[in-house]
This record gives C-alpha cells, sequence and structure tokens, in this order.
C-alpha cells in the first residue's frame, strides 16, 4: 500500500500543485478581466453616449439658428406687406451670416400663385442662385411636402432629403427650411384660414455636408458620423457621412432628431482611436500580468513541493504574504501611477507611498502624519462628508470607500486647493467585525475636475464673451417667466443689435471685431443688476433679462445706460473706435405673455428703433457716427 502511494504524492507535489494553482489564478485572471471588461465597455458606452449628446444639441442648436433667422425674415415680410425684392436684398444684406449659419445657401421667397409656387428672388442675388428663378417647387415632390406642411402648421417644416444641384440651389445633399408667410390682418388660426390666406413662402435651402463640416472641430477623434433623414439607416436616405468609418466597429448609438416636423437619424461610430483617447483599452494586460502571476504561484508552488523539508515552516508566512500581495496587486492594477496607502486604526498606524504623499501635499520623505494631521489637510466644507463616507465603510455599511474632496496644495509656497479621489476597502476585521486593516489608493482629479467644471460652463455660455449663449438664455427666460406668473411679477426683454458691425470688422480685421464684442459685452453687464442676465445670440447681436418689479420706466432708464455705455469710445489695438446699437423693449405681461410673443414684440421694437434712423426708444440719446479710426 505505502509503495502504491509514494508515485501518487510525489506526483503531486511535483506536477498537481502547481498545475493546480496555475489554473486556479488563471481562472481568477480571467473572472477579474471579464469584470474589467464589463466596465470598460460600460464606460465606453457611456462616453459614447455623451458623444451624441453634445453632438446631437450642436445640430439642433445650427438648426435652431437658422430658424431663428427664416423667422426675422418672415416676421420683416409680415409686418411690411408692401417689400419688394430691393427691400428684402438690403434686410437680407444686414444679417449677420456668421459661421452659426454654415450650410445656409441663399434666402428664397416663393409665392402662391393658384396651384404653383414659383420661386420670385434668392438672396444674396449670385448666378447660382439666380439660376433656379421660376422653378415652381410644387412641382417637387419633396419640396412640395414641405410647403403643404407648413402653410397647414403655421410653423417652420423641413424637407425631405434633396438634389440641391438638380434644383440649382446649391451643392450635393441637403433639405429646404420653409415657413409660411400669411396676408395680413387675416384669421389664420384653423388650417381651412391658413390654406385660404396664404400669400407666400420663406425658405433656405441648407446644404448637410457644408453645416455638419462646421461640427468637426468639436467631435471627439475616433468617432464617425453619418446623419440620416428619416428613421431608416439607407443608403440613400443619407444626408452626410464623416467618411471615417471603423471597419470594426467599437460600439454604435442613434437619436432621432425631430426638427420642423421631420425626422433625422444621428448615428455615432466609436473606433479604436475613440477607446484609446478615453483610457478605455488597457483590459488586455490583465490576463497578461494574471497569465505572469499564474507562472510565477506555479513556480512558488513547485519549489515548496520539492521542498519538503522548509515547506511545513514557510507555509503560513508565504500564505499570508501571497495574500497581501494579490492585495496590493489589486489596487495597483486599479490606480496605476496614485497613491498607495495602508491604515491600521487599531494601532492607529499608517504606511503609505511617496506617490501619496505628493498628492496630500506632504513631502515625500517626512514620517507617516496622524489622523488629525490629515484632518487637517482637508478642505473644511468637505471634511464632514469625507468623514462619513470614510466611518460608512469602517462600519461596514458599504463594501469600499469610494470619496471625493479637496486637500491643501499650499506645501511648495502656492496656496491653494487640489481634488483628490481615495478609494480604499477593510481587508481584515476582528471577531466583532471591528476594522483591524484597511488599504487604498489616492488619485489626482485636480485636472478632471477642473475640466468638468469648464465644459459645463462652456456648454452655457458664449465662448468668446462668455455671456449666457441662447440655450442657457432661454432656460433662464422660461424660469423667470415661470416665477413672473406664479408671483404676478412683471419683467422686461431687450433685444440688442450694434449699426455698422460688419464695416469695423472689415476694415480692422477679426481681432479687433472680437475685441469689440468683448468690451460691448462687458459695458452690458455693468450696466445691469447682478440678478439680471445678459446673453449673446448671435453675431453682433445680444439679449438682456430684467427680473425682479419691473416698470417701463426703470426698465427704459436701463436700456438708455447701455445705449450710452456702448456708444462710449473704444481704444481697441492702437485704434479709437466709436459704434452705436439699436435696441429694442418688450414687458412682460403687456407685450407678451409667453416666450415667443415677448421676444417678437422686443424684435419689433429693435427694428422699428433701426429703420427710424438707430435711434433709441423714445427721447433717448441721438446715435453717433457708426466708427472713427482715433485720426
Amino acid at each position: 500500500m505505502k509503495h502504491l502511494l509514494g508515485p501518487q504524492a510525489r506526483w503531486l507535489r511535483w506536477r498537481g500543485l502547481p498545475l493546480l494553482v496555475l489554473l486556479l489564478t488563471f481562472g481568477l485572471s480571467v473572472a477579474y478581466w471579464e469584470r474589467e471588461r464589463s466596465q470598460e465597455l460600460a464606460a465606453q458606452r457611456l462616453a459614447l453616449d455623451t458623444a451624441l449628446r453634445d453632438t446631437s444639441q450642436r445640430v439642433e442648436q445650427r438648426v435652431a439658428a437658422h430658424e431663428h433667422l427664416l423667422q426675422g425674415v418672415q416676421g420683416f415680410l409680415t409686418a411690411m406687406p408692401e417689400a419688394d425684392s430691393a427691400a428684402l436684398r438690403r434686410y437680407v444684406d444686414t444679417l449677420p451670416l456668421g459661421a452659426d449659419f454654415a450650410g445656409l445657401q441663399g434666402i428664397a421667397l416663393a409665392e402662391r400663385r393658384g396651384y404653383a409656387a414659383p420661386l420670385l428672388q434668392i438672396e444674396p442675388a449670385l448666378p447660382r442662385n439666380n439660376a433656379a428663378l421660376g422653378l415652381d417647387l410644387l412641382t417637387q415632390p419633396a419640396a412640395r411636402r414641405a410647403l403643404e406642411q407648413a402653410q397647414d402648421s403655421g410653423r417652420l417644416a423641413l424637407s425631405p432629403k434633396l438634389d440641391l444641384q438638380q434644383l440649382q440651389l446649391g451643392q450635393g445633399p441637403g433639405f429646404l427650411m420653409v415657413m409660411p408667410i400669411y396676408r395680413s390682418g387675416l384669421p389664420h388660426a384653423t388650417v381651412t384660414e391658413r390654406r385660404a390666406n396664404l400669400r407666400a413662402w420663406v425658405m433656405a435651402p441648407v446644404a448637410a455636408p457644408t453645416l455638419m463640416a462646421s461640427l468637426y472641430g468639436e467631435r471627439p477623434p475616433g468617432l464617425a458620423l453619418q446623419l440620416y433623414d428619416d428613421q431608416q439607416l439607407l443608403e440613400p436616405a443619407l444626408l452626410h457621412s464623416s467618411g471615417d468609418r471603423p471597419a470594426a466597429p467599437l460600439g454604435q448609438v442613434r437619436e432621432y432628431l425631430v426638427q420642423g416636423g421631420h425626422t433625422w437619424t444621428l448615428v455615432l461610430e466609436a473606433g479604436p482611436g475613440f477607446a484609446a483617447r478615453q483610457g478605455l483599452a488597457g483590459t488586455g494586460s490583465v490576463l497578461w500580468a494574471g497569465a505572469l502571476l499564474g507562472l510565477l504561484l506555479a513556480l512558488l508552488a513547485w519549489l515548496l513541493g520539492t521542498a519538503r523539508a522548509r515547506a511545513q515552516g514557510l507555509a503560513e508566512q508565504m500564505t499570508q504574504a501571497l495574500r497581501e500581495s494579490e492585495q496590493r496587486w489589486s489596487f495597483a492594477l486599479e490606480g496605476a501611477g496614485d497613491g498607495v496607502w495602508d491604515w491600521r486604526p487599531r494601532e492607529r498606524t499608517m504606511s503609505s507611498s511617496a506617490r501619496w504623499k505628493t498628492i496630500m501635499g506632504l513631502r515625500p520623505g517626512r514620517p507617516e502624519p496622524l489622523v488629525e494631521e490629515l484632518q487637517a489637510l482637508v478642505h473644511p466644507e468637505d471634511l464632514p462628508r469625507a468623514t462619513a463616507e470614510l466611518q460608512r465603510c469602517l462600519d461596514g455599511l458599504v463594501p469600499s470607500l469610494v470619496s471625493e474632496f479637496r486637500v491643501a496644495s499650499g506645501h511648495d509656497g502656492h496656496p491653494g486647493w487640489n481634488w483628490v479621489l481615495c478609494r480604499g476597502t477593510v481587508v481584515e476585521r476582528d471577531a466583532q467585525h471591528k476594522p483591524l486593516r484597511m488599504i487604498g489608493t489616492l488619485s489626482d482629479i485636480n485636472a478632471r475636475r477642473l475640466s468638468e467644471e469648464r465644459v459645463r460652463f462652456m456648454a452655457l455660455h458664449d465662448p468668446l464673451t462668455e455671456l449666457a449663449n441662447r440655450a442657457h438664455f432661454d432656460e433662464r427666460m422660461h424660469f423667470a417667466l415661470a416665477n413672473a406668473r406664479r408671483y404676478n411679477e412683471s419683467l422686461g426683454l431687450i433685444l440688442l443689435d450694434l449699426d455698422r458691425f460688419k464695416p469695423i470688422n472689415d476694415q480692422f480685421g477679426h481681432a479687433v471685431g472680437d475685441q469689440l464684442l468683448q468690451t460691448v459685452a462687458k459695458r452690458i453687464k455693468s450696466s445691469v443688476r447682478e440678478t439680471d442676465t445678459v446673453g449673446r445670440i448671435g453675431g453682433d447681436e445680444f439679449v438682456v433679462l430684467l427680473t425682479g418689479p419691473v416698470t417701463r420706466e426703470t426698465a427704459q432708464l436701463v436700456a438708455d445706460k447701455i445705449f450710452n455705455q456702448v456708444a462710449l469710445t473704444m481704444e481697441l489695438s492702437g485704434a479709437r473706435i466709436e459704434i452705436t446699437c439699436s435696441l429694442g423693449l418688450a414687458l412682460y405681461p403687456e407685450d407678451g405673455a409667453d416666450e415667443l410673443s415677448l421676444t417678437k414684440a422686443a424684435d419689433d421694437a429693435m427694428y422699428r428703433n433701426k429703420r427710424d434712423g438707430r435711434k433709441l426708444m423714445g427721447g433717448s440719446p441721438q446715435t453717433r457716427d457708426g466708427y472713427k479710426d482715433g485720426q
């Protein structure tokens, strides 16, 4: 019997135990890799969804800018039914057609003549635009659909995909944005009235490739973009493709955009470059590290099996050392390049790496700090929350500690606060479940937090003037109107347009033009209260929301102050420049009960003042010369 068991015991020592260790370690590595891979895919999906949401918002903002432009032309033609082609041409020439209107091929007017809708005028009057004059749009099925939809709804309508070159309205694939114009003074509340009293359509042909190309500088690298007409991802419905689609996409997301009663499908596909830029391409090293660790452990088991005399004495020490090594190795994988710490609450002792001390603002060579010293380094506003999160982990209420807080960074002579991310877990407890040992990592996330705050700020503000952008201003206006309705208060809206800004921009250059816009923005902000909101909604267009108790007299005083501040002489890059502005004032609820009517009233007032000779509203100072060069 002893002779039979001897070879089996030798086989277990020489081959069985190392093989078992190798298989077990590899199995754990695979399980860990699968977990990390699933987290990586989830993070990649989140980043892709964020990029899709940002891209769709930018597309909607571009379309909204075009819609606002058409609304201005619609309001002009409705308010001035006697306006001829020359008047329309002059009006279009004054529009600030900048980068926000990429893809716009022109502003066209089609008149309703029985069952025909010929194009009567296209501005600007370029040779490529004049070729389409006289075209009956009702004979074009896609254009007819948009015209009828705009006629019956009374709102903006978008056509399906069009070949603009075939219609001689531009180059490549695109679409028409159409708004109706009804006969002045006649009702158009119902579909029947709209059909009976329709006078014309104002429209804008838009080239989809040029529109989407204006977003390229904002799209994250490694992403391929396609825009389809309707909800079917078919080649004939493709409006635009970035042309860099990956052969094997790592992920695809889509979103449906409803614009002017028409549905588009926006598709983003992620390539390897996107995952690499997001820092999500490192899980492959886990398997290599697990295989290497398995080989090392198998070799260790083989050595233990062959060193029978030493194995018994070294087994417990090696097992304990191996357990601690695996715990530190797991955290090192998760927080590579970050600080590592090891805390024993009962003994009130801590050991930490040099990187941990650097992140905490301590000298790397100094002795280990006490808990009281660490608490003094944490920002007073973050200390109660961080302490509560640590206590919940020590009490076993949560499996691990994940806490973000600020620590002092003034050890180098530059006082301040840095954001850090502390992760940890209790790895040893006594019989009463009291914590004996806790280990973790510390990451410097200050750059990430500052970047997130900057991104949040830029999403709501104009990058040049740092005033509220259109989306942020609309949100503030919606909230202010709701508050005014609830508490029966009044508020004011001022629209402001700089006079003859384009000649200044052309003469002195875009750099001086940008400085002028920044100076005007500062002067407008200095003219209103902290509770009021100032926004930039176009190239040289600004808007002011006056909240709180507002009367027409107090609003007029604010408008006068803005006008006078803007008209002050500016010294920009050695040039002495003077500029004036045209303002329009509307009050809630006298001039409008909602955003649309209030904006239209202010817009009408501004253009009325501009048409009357760029004078401020009743009794205000006369405007000065457009600009001077200081000589």
